[in-house]
């Protein structure tokens, strides 16, 4: 059996065209996954930023405490870097040991930068307790 040379013509133009789409395919897919890394990696150092953020507010907060022996007014707002930071609460709670009396504070901070929903909406929140004068 003889094939004529004029019934084969094409096969490799199907075959490089599936090649060719199978590639751009895993092109567009790499894009993808790239854009993504690039976009969580932005959000990381967002969170982190967030982070020093409350914690530049929760430094303020215990300079006010030592400085003055009582709480700042609530709510405190402060914008430190485009970062809204907040003072949420500060309760004082006073301390006597032995023949020394003091004061120790529970206070909460709170940090965030855009809007919630948005994509680049971030905030983190702190909470420690402050020994005062």
């Amino acid at each position: 059996m003889n094939i004529s040379p004029r019934k084969q013509t094409g096969f490799t133009l199907i075959t490089t065209l599936f090649i060719i789409v199978v590639l751009a395919m895993l092109g567009a897919y790499m894009a993808q996954i790239t854009s993504a890394q690039h976009e969580e990696s932005a959000l990381s150092v967002h969170g982190m930023r967030a982070w020093y953020a409350a914690s530049s507010g929760l430094e303020w907060v215990a300079y006010q405490v030592t400085t003055t022996g009582s709480c700042p007014p609530i709510p405190t707002a402060l914008t430190i870097e485009g970062f809204n930071v907040q003072l949420i609460g500060c309760t004082a709670y006073p301390v006597t040991e032995g023949s020394a009396v003091y004061s120790v504070f529970d206070v909460s901070i709170h940090a965030e930068y855009g809007s919630f929903g948005s994509v680049d909406y971030v905030s983190r929140s702190l909470r420690a307790t402050l020994g005062g004068a």
